[in-house]
């Protein structure tokens, strides 16, 4: 067979993802499309599991690529070319992303971009070639997170919550992880003493729509902006009153900004508010009151709620959600900005193990072991 060349060692692989140590580099890009996150854990198996944040960096988005993302994300400027050339421009950015920083790592664990998430449909897409990632880093690639969940109809999210399980929350019962990053997310033990997990709605994705176009700024830094304004009353009902179908409906459940977008605020009528800063105000309080909302309804027993994500530093937000009755705990800037990107490196140490979490948040059929494999032989 002298037209065959053996460029693989199952063995040594093997070997590898046996090891009782592994430093991983977890690569996240959220639904926000403002950066990749990176996060270089180390995990070691004794008589349990622990990990180590050995280093973090987030690497912002030129203006220019992230706007080729978002419009990723409108149907109505894509097409089948666009998402298939962005497929492989992404991963070859994130590539690049991580070579500048020469993390060593045992393996990665990439989570991709995702531009379209449609669970009720049984399907979820996220964008970034990992072979293109395993062949330029030279490293085992774990990735394509969601899938499975997806094929065994479950939601596909929040998978971070496994994490929080793991780690955060363990079995207390009143308090809650909620991350705040594009969508609004929970994780929490219910009334019956099982894993749940969840999306509120939205996050910072509406406060960021109407920051950009109303007020020519990138974010609402700290808060600042939101706090010159006044809510609207009414437009706030009309919003809660649109989002009552999806307060009510039992988790697991899961949103997007596929439907958290401008056509939105439009539909209810938001962007005709003569004040930018009343809209972007009122947008704060809507978000605030849907994590509310939902966790009066499905979690009544949660009082605490340890804040992550970059909502965590909007203090209007904050503040709007102490008024509504939670004790709210911010946690070390590393964990508030990486912990989805932790989250990541965890499921990729799992899918070596070969293990699943024994609980499923998603509504998927059974636990499975989350992931695909890329390798750069």
């Amino acid at each position: 067979m002298d037209q065959l060349v053996k460029l693989g060692d199952w063995k040594k692989l093997i070997d590898l993802f046996e090891r009782k140590q592994h430093v991983v580099l977890g690569l996240m890009s959220g639904t926000s499309a403002d950066g990749l996150d990176i996060a270089q854990v180390r995990f070691s198996w004794g008589k349990q599991l622990s990990f180590e944040l050995m280093n973090a960096v987030t690497v912002n988005y030129e203006p220019t690529f992230r706007e080729k993302i978002i419009k990723a994300y409108d149907k109505n400027s894509s097409n089948v070319e666009y998402v298939t050339l962005l497929n492989y421009e992404i991963a070859k950015k994130h590539a690049e992303m991580v070579k500048s920083f020469n993390f060593q790592c045992d393996f990665i664990a990439y989570h991709g971009q995702t531009i379209w998430h449609a669970p009720t449909q049984g399907a979820t897409l996220q964008l970034g070639e990992a072979d293109v990632l395993a062949v330029e880093l030279q490293k085992p690639v774990v990735h394509s997170l969601r899938t499975k969940d997806v094929a065994l109809s479950g939601e596909g999210a929040p998978i971070s919550a496994y994490f929080d399980w793991a780690f955060l929350i363990g079995s207390d019962p009143s308090t809650a992880v909620l991350n705040i990053g594009g969508i609004a997310n929970v994780t929490a033990i219910d009334d019956r003493g099982e894993l749940i997990a969840f999306d509120t709605g939205p996050g910072n994705c509406l406060i960021d729509i109407v920051v950009r176009n109303f007020l020519n700024k990138d974010f609402d830094e700290g808060g600042s902006l939101s706090r010159e304004g006044r809510v609207n009353n009414g437009l706030l009902q009309r919003m809660l009153e649109h989002e009552r179908a999806y307060v009510e409906r039992r988790p697991p459940k899961t949103t997007g900004r596929e439907v958290y977008n401008m056509a939105f605020l439009e539909e209810i009528g938001a962007t005709k508010l003569l004040h930018p800063k009343d809209l972007l105000r009122t947008v704060v309080a809507f978000t605030a009151i849907t994590v509310k909302e939902n966790l009066a309804m499905h979690l009544p027993h949660v009082e605490r709620l340890f804040v992550t994500g970059g909502g965590a530093y909007n203090q209007t937000l904050i503040d709007d959600l102490s008024r509504a009755g939670f004790e709210v705990r911010i946690p070390e800037k590393k964990l508030i900005d990486f912990r989805e990107a932790m989250a990541i490196a965890f499921l990729g140490e799992l899918f070596v193990k070969g293990l699943a979490p024994s609980k499923t948040v998603t509504g998927a059929r059974r636990s499975c072991v989350m992931g695909k494999l890329a390798l750069p032989w």
